[in-house]
């Protein structure tokens, strides 16, 4: 025979879990604007019966809370974690192509074919005979050519910053992964100690799981929880965090450049312990792809300045040959440099040079001599060291001298340029069409390719980071829709959670009832 308390304890284990779940409630709903929070349900099971005497079956005993649960998907976390990698890297990647563009500034009406334009322009009223000996428009020649060296110049040294400031988000970058790492394994070390008695500790797993989706971002990572509880974090296999433990990278200057247009002082990431660090993918990725790649499909920094070294060093080269050939106002005969930059030397080497087009004779040729290039005059190919477009400018004589222009090409026999023969200024003036001194053709022409190239690539990183962030968008609502707090449903979940408890009390106050007239009014009779 049942206990003559047996209800209350029904109602009081009714009365427990019904005021349980709405401290759950609660917590839902005071955490619903809460980064990485994952809604917790309470779960519940019917207690034990008691069996009754002769076969009558078996009563309820009440409900039992069972635990407390995450409502979360795994396979929906994993997915998210690995396109966020990817969103990582291209959105890194489309922000600096988006800056080099602001560097080259084309096209505009202050970027550097505008200049060259402007340089022209003069050129062209220098070769008019009526203006070889104007000072004036001399002056203005020389001016433009001044415009032209220091806007090479600027764009060089803009380029060669945004490589040093991406050489610093490396540093940091690192600090964030080795500053993620070190919280997941203190969280490791709580959640480990928590659950030892096999709760759930659910608000730390959720701050774990944050930590992990911020890291996901940087780099490319591999997530394991075992049955027993240790859980680890690995890049490329080796292991960053190994439940309480976490490995540490580190930087350290490279000791030889990997291109020669590189700063100084490049960051090369490691393992503490100086083993390699292979990165594939993640926003760490995406910066070391733009501050050291000149080659490939994600080319980067070194890229554009090398090709705007090779601008710089075959447009002057070119205009110098030509500029010797031809005689100023000062007396001082031919061989005078327009431009000058530290090796103004060229080697003919056309009887060396192999490939059955000007581009692939170019690569062979620089293949087996590194710093140098080669550019072609009319059928002869000559070779010059590449040169940084931040070291050229105006030579000496003609800064010195308006004279030591070369606008002719006759003389008086006395070293300077017969009065109104602007001949040689024309024959420099058309260099500006020369389809045949880049690979890509004129100089206009190899601007409009450069940022062409540019352009297609960071169109690319633009529509990938767009892509992946809808991607990522997708997962994440998905993830919501599990993981996600709706204040609706919460809401309908306490009002059920009230009527219950309200339920419970009131049996128990039917109970006392019942009791009250057994005590008190049983057996009263006749007294």
């Amino acid at each position: 025979m049942r206990s003559t308390f047996f209800g209350f304890n029904i109602a009081r284990s009714g009365l427990f879990a019904s005021q349980r779940a709405l401290d759950i409630t609660g917590h839902n709903i005071s955490n619903a604007n809460t980064p990485g929070y994952t809604r917790q349900r309470l779960n519940v099971t019917s207690s034990t019966p008691m069996t009754l005497p002769g076969g009558q079956g078996m009563i309820g005993s009440g409900v039992d809370t069972h635990s407390i649960q995450q409502l979360r998907d795994q396979f929906l976390d994993f997915k998210y974690r690995q396109e966020n990698t990817s969103y990582g890297q291209w959105e890194r990647r489309a922000e600096s192509l988006q800056q080099i563009e602001a560097i080259l500034n084309e096209p505009s009406d202050s970027g550097i074919r505008q200049v060259m334009d402007e340089f022209y322009v003069a050129l062209e009223e220098l070769s008019k005979g009526n203006n070889t000996d104007n000072l004036t428009v001399r002056a203005q020649v020389r001016e433009r050519g001044i415009a032209l060296t220091k806007t090479l110049n600027h764009m060089y040294n803009q380029l060669s910053d945004m490589q040093k400031n991406m050489n610093f988000a490396v540093r940091t970058t690192v600090d964030q992964i080795n500053g993620y790492a070190s919280q997941i394994a203190t969280l490791n070390q709580q959640i480990f100690r928590f659950e030892s008695d096999g709760s759930n500790a659910n608000d730390l797993r959720d701050q774990r799981n944050l930590l992990v989706d911020k890291l996901s971002e940087l780099v490319d990572i591999e997530v394991q929880e075992s049955a027993d509880g240790k859980f680890k974090v690995s890049i490329n296999g080796i292991g960053l965090v190994s439940h309480f433990n976490h490995e540490t990278l580190k930087v350290e200057e490279r000791s030889t450049k990997k291109n020669y247009v590189d700063q100084n002082d490049l960051l090369e990431v490691k393992w503490e312990n100086g083993s390699s660090f292979n990165c594939k993918s993640g926003k760490l990725k995406g910066i070391l792809d733009i501050r050291d790649n000149m080659i490939g499909t994600t080319k980067g920094i070194p890229y554009y300045m090398d090709q705007l070294n090779r601008f710089t060093t075959v447009f002057a080269a070119r205009f110098n040959m030509q500029h010797q050939q031809g005689y100023g106002l000062s007396g001082a005969g031919n061989g005078i440099n327009f431009f000058n930059y530290p090796n103004t030397a060229f080697v003919d080497v056309t009887a060396t040079v192999t490939g059955a087009s000007d581009e692939e004779k170019i690569t062979n040729y620089e293949k087996g001599n590194p710093g140098k290039t080669i550019f072609k005059d009319g059928s002869t190919w000559y070779a010059t060291d590449i040169v940084a477009s931040n070291l050229i400018n105006i030579s000496d004589e003609i800064t010195n001298d308006l004279g030591n222009i070369a606008a002719s090409l006759s003389n008086d026999g006395a070293g300077s340029g017969l009065p109104g023969d602007g001949s040689n200024a024309d024959m420099l003036l058309k260099m500006r069409h020369d389809v045949e001194m880049f690979t890509w053709g004129s100089p206009d022409d190899f601007f409009k390719s450069l940022v062409s190239n540019l352009g297609v690539d960071s169109q690319e990183a633009i529509r990938m980071t767009d892509n992946q962030q809808v991607l990522l968008n997708q997962i994440d609502t998905n993830r919501q829709a599990i993981s996600g707090v709706s204040l609706d449903e919460e809401m309908a979940n306490m009002v059920k959670f009230q009527h219950s408890y309200n339920a419970s009390a009131r049996m128990i106050t039917t109970i006392d009832e019942m009791l009250d007239k057994i005590i008190n009014g049983m057996g009263v009779v006749g007294r």
